[in-house]
């Protein structure tokens, strides 16, 4: 058997042994997914331009709300942290409520850090992983009450149930009877709550390739694309109410919130970003009165008094938005921008603390 030639002395390679290879690629593996996410933050930072809120196709990109919230926290003394009502499916930038009060005040003091479809458990999960640069901040926190409509909202139901954000669920807790997502799923899901490196390539994924795969990207030739997390699109307020689209009127049983899962991870936010040295304001959003049954009204309004003495009770402060015109609604939660022009106005003139003064 011939022997490996010896390398001259005077050669600048470096032979290692087993071993010593294995710890090598372990250390250079461990630096990539340990470092590389971190350090993005300075190098894809980004901007917080006036009118802002996230891209609706960026709703799913965890990583990039990180970094928002990163340039949020650098620049503004407050946040609106919520779900579509706040983000405001139905209005352009300029008619969503957090922008309506900074046009109201005179002054660009509050962002929009709400996403589509953010309900309480996938907003603890979300914030945990990724909030943590929201600190000494004035957080105003909006409490959907719909997402306790029924036990399916709720996530407390039995039967399956398509859920939004599901990538942000407990992905091996599974009293979760409405999430029967396969393994592989949760698996990838999992990686992507705890291992940082999986959540910034999904960031990269979404971001810079148009949501293409990063392989398929090079070898096409293609560039990639540039990172503007805001939303862009010449969007028109929406004029259509609820009665208009022919919603019916619902009979909804509502969960109270001493039973209910997404009224947990409410309470939970809270701490956390109290935890934070956030002070925090909840602002309890209304559900559209006109469209539920006398029975479903009576529930909602005894649960609404319910969230209301539990947050009294804990010390927490809270803006209680009054109920809107049925014209003013596009659906069950989603007000026109006459709808949030009134919740503003309400908001200010209360000059956004919990007391009024």
């Amino acid at each position: 058997m011939k022997r490996l030639k010896l390398i001259p002395d005077n050669s600048n390679g470096l032979v290692l042994k087993p071993w010593e290879l294995v710890v090598t690629v372990a250390v250079v593996l461990v630096l990539a997914l340990a470092i590389l996410p971190c350090a993005w933050q300075k190098i894809g930072s980004v901007r917080i331009p006036r009118g802002f809120r996230l891209a609706e196709e960026l709703r799913d990109d965890y990583y990039g709300y990180r970094l928002v919230a990163r340039a949020a926290s650098l620049k503004k003394p407050a946040v609106f942290i919520g779900d579509s009502v706040i983000w405001g499916k139905y209005v352009d930038n300029k008619n969503t409520l957090p922008e309506l009060i900074n046009h109201t005040l005179g002054r660009d003091e509050f962002v929009n850090l709400a996403v589509d479809g953010l309900h309480p458990i996938a907003m603890e999960k979300l914030l945990a992983n990724h909030g943590d640069s929201i600190r000494g901040m004035r957080v105003f926190l909006y409490w959907n009450p719909l997402w306790m409509n029924t036990p399916l909202y709720d996530l407390s139901g039995r039967d399956e149930f398509s859920i939004n954000h599901p990538r942000l669920l407990p992905q091996f807790d599974f009293s979760y009877k409405s999430y029967r997502a396969g393994f592989g799923d949760r698996v990838s899901a999992f990686l992507e709550q705890n291992l940082l490196f999986s959540s910034w390539m999904r960031h990269f994924r979404a971001a810079y390739c148009a949501n293409r795969d990063v392989k398929k990207v090079l070898a096409s030739g293609d560039k990639f694309a540039a990172c503007d997390p805001a939303e862009r699109r010449v969007l028109v307020n929406g004029k259509v109410t609820w009665e208009q689209n022919g919603i019916k009127k619902q009979d909804w049983p509502w969960v109270k919130a001493s039973r209910s899962r997404q009224y947990a991870a409410f309470r939970r936010v809270i701490a956390l970003l109290r935890k934070q040295g956030c002070q925090v304001t909840v602002v309890l959003g209304t559900v559209n009165p006109h469209m539920q049954t006398p029975g479903s009204l009576e529930r909602y309004r005894r649960l609404r008094a319910e969230v209301k003495a539990d947050l009294e009770n804990s010390g927490v402060g809270f803006i209680d938005l009054p109920e809107l015109a049925s014209g003013e609604y596009a659906d069950a939660s989603h007000p026109l921008a006459a709808g949030y022009r009134k919740l503003a106005e309400h908001m200010v003139e209360r000059r956004l603390s919990p007391d009024g003064k």
